[in-house]
């Protein structure tokens, strides 16, 4: 299968970001055709997969990665050229056009967030239940995070817990630590009724920008974080198998 560059780029613009969802176990995310587009290191991670399931799943999102960034850019998927950063965060390989962008995916679903500049990072989540909920809590949350729960209707707990988690992995991908960093070393606002947002945080995470991302699939919870000053314009989009390589 003979793969065409797309045309013309759709770039964010100024001031948006993008995020678009991905279904994994469509039938036409086949192995051979995620294969083809990935690179070494990637095929060799896929290989270290010991479970079919979760083997299918990295190679659709990360096919998935490289079509949207191709789709964005203009090229096909095998043009896009990756490298990483010095803490391990995927980015654009040097010569290719600016772009930010971070991926996430929890079982059957994935999501790749696109801005046109500032670091980014994105969690999704399947909600399922945690029966050690109260501990993750009194373990992980800041002191102003754990008055906040408390508040909280037993009901909602589940849900604000999900919505804190994806909040916070967002904002730790988009600075490309990721867990490595204390999760309460910094303060966001997850309560439903409540915008979601930074409450404290030392530099540089202070003027982070977060917003919930809206999957329209009960049982999930996302996020997205930008570096930016000001809050951006988020635009959800669905990536299509179909068609995807010509």
């Amino acid at each position: 299968m003979h793969s065409m560059p797309y045309a013309p780029a759709r770039r964010p613009p100024a001031g948006e970001l993008h995020a678009w969802m991905v279904q994994l176990d469509d039938c036409l995310a086949t192995d051979d055709d995620c294969l083809e587009v990935l690179d070494q290191s990637e095929r060799a991670r896929a290989g270290r997969f010991a479970f079919a399931p979760l083997r299918r799943r990295y190679l659709a999102a990360h096919a998935a990665l490289r079509g949207i960034l191709g789709h964005t850019l203009g090229l096909a998927p095998e043009q896009v050229a990756l490298s990483s950063d010095a803490n391990g965060k995927p980015r654009l390989a040097d010569g290719m056009p600016p772009l930010s962008f971070n991926l996430s995916h929890s079982h059957g679903m994935a999501v790749v967030a696109l801005a046109p500049q500032g670091e980014i990072g994105i969690d999704i989540e399947c909600c399922a239940p945690l029966p050690l909920l109260l501990p993750l809590v009194r373990r992980h949350f800041s002191v102003q995070e754990k008055h906040a729960f408390w508040t909280l209707d037993e009901n909602q707990r589940l849900a604000g817990f999900y919505r804190w988690w994806t909040g916070k992995e967002a904002c730790l991908k988009a600075l490309g630590v990721g867990l490595s960093s204390p999760l309460d070393g910094f303060s966001i606002e997850f309560r439903p009724g409540y915008a979601l947002r930074m409450l404290e945080a030392p530099a540089p995470m202070a003027s982070m920008q977060l917003l919930p991302l809206h999957l329209q699939q009960p049982g999930w919870c996302g996020a997205v974080a930008l570096a930016d000053t000001q809050p951006p314009v988020l635009r959800m989009r669905h990536w299509s198998w179909h068609g995807w390589r010509m």
